[in-house]
């Protein structure tokens, strides 16, 4: 492919309507992820899943229910996010104590307070905010799912709706202020544009021209690179998870209003946290610390003691953690204190003594012995082949 061919071809897939942020994906983190709910819901079948992560292949229609499906925030939408969505509920001035704030989608009811492309685009910070800015209920004007061409995208409403109201109960505020409202599927609702100046236009071509033409040009230097030089890389970056800060933004202005929080457990199956336990079979190796893809878990090492820390209120329940040890050493609990979101705090997980292992030399934790359990496990192995190889 030529220059050209690169520029236009760069031009055209910036034209996607989100951004996939492989350090937050799961599935790139660790093949042992079976995370699948971006291409399950995707109306479009646009999305596929791999070791490499999510990616991007088919025609986007910009509903943004990635962005809603997936917890770490890996799906950045380029346009109206959760963070504009926001903007435009404030921008209703809702005063306490008014009416029902109205929410449907394009093929609902036009008259809405807001319009979502899909009920399934809508997320538990989205049914906070407008109680948080005065609504006395939310009604969600829900057509018939079934015969829309996204219904495959409004399965994610249902799972939202019991997240919310599971904030909702910690946060003190009635279950019943969520309603919901069946109406015939309506003709398409034509959502308002911007505008774009042509300025602005011939500005957007320029810049995504430019970095078109950069990126068709060799990068001589990294040329050596191995592909897993490029993977320590990216998982060793944090990027922000942008669904969580909103969130935890959103609790913390309920609490301004002195507001009493009621204790709640939440089944881990259906939780958007998880409570987490390292046992004693922990072999310090790390791997869930550099795993974690919001950062949630940390190791601190010094001369003598190997630790974790764990930040509940960046868990997203993604479980990476529990499916990437590989001695088991991380338990998921049944259930997760919802509260530790707006508490936190970091909590110690584990501590224990480092020690240098005989045979490979890389530290692990001291439990008596001077060879780690990697190594243990490797002579196992071995010598259960040689005794299947002389039976």
């Amino acid at each position: 492919m030529g220059v050209a061919e690169v520029v236009a071809d760069k031009i055209i897939n910036n034209n996607k309507h989100a951004l996939i942020e492989a350090s937050l994906c799961t599935r790139f983190r660790t093949p042992k992820s079976d995370c699948s709910g971006c291409a399950d819901l995707c109306p479009m079948n646009a999305i596929s899943v791999s070791e490499n992560g999510a990616e991007i292949k088919g025609e986007c229609i910009d509903c943004g229910v990635c962005s809603a499906a997936c917890p770490n925030g890996a799906f950045m939408v380029k346009g109206r996010d959760d963070k504009k969505i926001i903007q435009e509920i404030e921008s209703k001035t809702i005063s306490p104590g008014a009416g029902t704030f109205r929410i449907s989608c394009e093929r609902g009811d036009a008259s809405s307070d807001l319009i979502v492309s899909c009920l399934g685009r809508l997320t538990d910070v989205l049914l906070l905010e407008p109680v948080r800015m005065g609504a006395s209920k939310i009604e969600i004007i829900q057509p018939l799912c079934s015969e829309c061409p996204s219904a495959k995208a409004s399965a994610n409403l249902d799972k939202t709706i019991r997240q919310a109201l599971h904030l909702y109960e910690m946060l003190g505020i009635e279950r019943d202020r969520i309603l919901k409202k069946n109406i015939p599927l309506q003709d398409l609702i034509k959502m308002p544009e911007k505008p774009v100046s042509r300025r602005e236009f011939l500005g957007a071509i320029r810049k995504n021209a430019m970095g078109a033409a950069a990126a068709s040009i060799p990068d001589f230097e990294n040329k050596d690179n191995g592909k897993a030089e490029g993977f320590r890389d990216v998982i060793q970056q944090r990027r922000e998870n942008l669904k969580r800060t909103l969130l935890l933004e959103s609790l913390r202005n309920f609490l301004q209003k002195d507001r009493t929080l009621k204790t709640v457990y939440v089944n881990s199956k259906d939780a958007i946290l998880a409570e987490i336990e390292v046992t004693s079979e922990c072999a310090a190796c790390g791997v869930c610390a550099a795993l974690c893809p919001t950062g949630a878990i940390n190791q601190t090492q010094t001369d003598d003691l190997f630790s974790l820390s764990f930040n509940p209120h960046l868990c997203t329940n993604c479980k990476v953690c529990a499916k990437a040890c590989m001695h088991k050493a991380i338990n998921i609990k049944e259930s997760a204190l919802l509260n530790l979101l707006v508490k936190q705090k970091e909590l110690k997980l584990f501590e224990g003594k480092r020690k240098a292992c005989a045979i490979c030399n890389l530290d692990f934790i001291d439990n008596g012995s001077e060879i780690c359990p990697l190594c243990m496990d490797r002579h196992k192995r071995q010598m259960s082949a040689v005794e299947t190889l002389f039976k």
